[in-house]
């Protein structure tokens, strides 16, 4: 049986102008393939600064979310890379003319983990 669990990770986060959402999404993939083409897409959240602390929070504790909002400045858009998006203990260089890092915070992924059918008790 499988188990849906939060587990801690390092995740880095980068803020920048991207527009209103949902049409900022696609801007944000678009930019992140321009400078970053390695990195798996689906291991990346965009989340938008205004009504977003919600889904921070699947990942972040309060003191977090509140730096990052102090961080991000006039940014709209935080980008969240996410361990699983890319190979290796470091993540690619992502800071660009439109995103800026705000660092690699320590927080939470949620992984599905199962018992396996060769557990041993």
């Amino acid at each position: 049986m499988a188990d849906l669990r939060s587990l801690p990770a390092e995740i880095t986060v980068l803020s920048g102008r991207f527009g209103p959402f949902p049409a900022a999404q696609p801007l944000v993939f678009a930019h992140l393939g321009d400078v970053a083409p390695g990195l798996d897409l689906d291991h990346v959240e965009v989340i938008p600064r205004k009504g977003g602390a919600t889904r921070l929070a699947q990942h972040f504790d309060e003191s977090a979310i509140s730096r990052l909002s102090g961080l991000a400045g006039d940014d709209d858009t935080f980008v969240l890379i996410l361990p699983s998006a890319f190979e290796g203990l470091d993540p690619p260089p992502l800071a660009s003319d439109r995103l800026r890092s705000l660092g690699n915070l320590r927080g939470t992924v949620r992984r599905l983990l199962g018992t396996g059918t060769g557990a041993m008790p």
